[in-house]
């Protein structure tokens, strides 16, 4: 059946431009459709959560041998092995050697908006495992704890003792760009 100029012309008109493929086996690359980046606002502007982001250390688990594992509900379990074995490369790090509690809070919610914001996959805290605390390790106890509050982080867990450890907690983000790089 042959086709008609006037359905060529209109194909034509209907599809646009296109560009001819040289190469079969060559990957077609799609222009992707921007998405606005929402982010959640601080846990901090929460009243219901103030309390549950305080950095009063009198319930929080201080045993530094205890591991660091979470992951949230509808998170396959496979990325929480991954983490576990260091198979992610964070993106990005954050070192909280030195700081109080207080610091530490304030400095980590201002990670995480600036990690939400470059909508990155994998992050990386540095909180020591608490040898150089007088007492117990307050800093990796208030992390566990603060980490399951912020809406955007599907799981994390201490890596291999390569990667840092128990001193080390990985982080995997909620994509706030689901069609952008990680598809």
């Amino acid at each position: 059946m042959a086709i008609s100029d006037a359905d060529k012309a209109l194909f034509r008109a209907t599809i646009g431009r296109v560009k001819r493929v040289t190469n079969p086996r060559e990957k077609v690359q799609h222009p992707r459709p921007k998405r606005p980046i929402i982010i959640h606002k601080p846990l901090r502007e929460e009243m219901i959560l103030q309390d549950l982001m305080s950095d009063d250390p009198t319930w929080i688990e201080t045993d530094i041998d205890t591991e660091m594992r979470f992951r949230r509900d509808g998170v396959s379990p496979r990325i929480l092995r991954k983490l576990v074995q260091g198979d992610f490369s964070p993106e990005a790090s954050i070192d909280l050697h030195g700081l109080t509690a207080s610091q530490a809070r304030d400095a980590l919610q201002e990670f995480l908006y600036f990690a939400l914001k470059q909508n990155l996959f994998c992050i990386k805290i540095v909180h020591g495992q608490g040898h150089s605390s007088q007492g117990d390790p307050i800093i990796r106890g208030l992390i566990a704890r603060w980490l399951p509050l912020q809406a955007d982080i599907l799981a994390f867990a201490n890596p291999p003792q390569r990667y840092g450890g128990r001193g080390v907690t990985l982080c995997v983000l909620k994509s706030q760009d689901p069609f952008g790089k990680f598809d």
